[in-house]
């Protein structure tokens, strides 16, 4: 066990500042694929395969003038995930899970928060 024994011979007793750690900027991603839809987050990988989502649907926040846009993929177990505007590839996922399904993509742009989630998977 260490003890504070006082000042040392040939050091001030002062506080050395910190040093600035280097902290890696890690951005999520989301993958839409022939295995299905995961999201990519550094050397971590979560999503599931087609045959295992139940359905996914996207949607908007309120407020109106700030919304926020994400869509949920259910997985038949109930379990789900959200995937926020904010994750890259985000515009590009609802665009291909929409195609995938033949359906056409939602106008994200025009989506407001009053509006019911809009099912984009399955066909």
């Amino acid at each position: 066990m260490k003890t504070f024994t006082g000042p040392q011979p040939g050091r001030s007793g002062g506080v050395a500042a910190p040093t600035p750690a280097t902290v890696p900027h890690v951005t999520e991603r989301v993958i839409v694929d022939e295995v299905g839809i995961r999201t990519e987050d550094g050397d971590h990988s979560f999503g599931w395969p087609w045959p295992e989502i139940q359905h996914v649907s996207v949607s908007a926040l309120p407020p109106e003038e700030h919304k926020f846009l994400y869509f949920e993929v259910t997985h038949v177990s109930g379990e789900f995930m959200e995937v926020g505007e904010t994750v890259d590839g985000f515009r590009a996922a609802v665009q291909d899970i929409a195609a995938r399904a033949g359906r056409a993509a939602p106008d994200l742009d025009a989506l407001r928060a009053s509006d019911p989630m809009v099912e984009i998977w399955p066909g």
